[in-house]
């Protein structure tokens, strides 16, 4: 963590990576065939082509590592590698220290993104720096992240 008075810095990976076995990459595959098949059965062909789409991106997406990206806390906003999310646009904050899996999560003003859940580690990173430096922005107020980030993790996502 690298700390100025005008900004917090730390890296992290982008997710959480789980390492599959080959019985998790056969399980995609086999509900992807099958749920193309029913959608072809019933006569939507454009169903049938997104689920395709969709259990092929999660292969790729459960094949690729994370990558390591740089956070920044600013005066402006909050950078998650190339993506500032500036503070007009949040409404709130929650830190969570947990000794598993440390993150951020912010309520957004946007209706296609209500939750941003952001990584750090509170090995190299001081939660509690993080908090104080927040409430001169935003509001704080106890969240968890979204049940579906949570559904997704458990399904090895």
């Amino acid at each position: 963590m690298a700390r100025s008075t005008n900004s917090i810095e730390w890296q992290a990976h982008e997710h959480h990576h789980h390492q599959h076995s080959n019985d998790w990459f056969w399980i995609i595959g086999i509900i992807t065939i099958a749920g193309a098949i029913l959608a072809t059965y019933f006569g939507n062909i454009v169903l049938a082509i997104l689920i395709v789409i969709a259990g092929f991106t999660s292969l790729l997406h459960g094949h690729s590592k994370p990558k390591v990206i740089t956070f920044k806390i600013t005066r402006r906003g909050i950078q998650a590698g190339d993506t500032m999310f500036p503070y007009s646009s949040l409404e709130s904050f929650w830190v969570i220290d947990e000794e598993v899996d440390d993150r951020i999560v912010l309520r957004s003003k946007k209706f296609m993104m209500p939750y941003i859940v952001l990584p750090y580690d509170s090995m190299n990173t001081d939660p509690e720096e993080i908090r104080d430096y927040l409430l001169d922005y935003l509001d704080e107020e106890e969240m968890d992240e979204p049940a579906v980030q949570k559904i997704m993790e458990n399904m090895g996502f």
